[in-house]
């Protein structure tokens, strides 16, 4: 799996044993609502076998000072 960009990120995504995916591997990409702590959309992720319908959460506003405390607390939602 590839890297996000942000090292701050990249380190969170390993300790907590998750899964960072490109925007590239997803289709039909389509807005459906605003959350508390970001966008979530609904999207085909290209590369599961049988093309699966996924919900995606994009974090808004995110930045190094409040990077740690927030991606807690949005795991926690999810």
């Amino acid at each position: 799996f590839g890297k996000s960009e942000n090292a701050i990120l990249d380190k969170f995504i390993e300790e907590k044993h998750l899964k960072w995916f490109p925007y590239n591997q997803f289709e039909n990409v389509e807005y459906l609502d605003k959350g508390g702590f970001g966008t979530i959309y609904k999207a085909i992720w290209l590369e599961s076998r049988s093309k699966k319908e996924v919900a995606l959460k994009c974090l808004d506003n995110l930045n190094e000072n409040n990077l740690n405390g927030n991606l807690d607390e949005f795991l926690n939602e999810v």
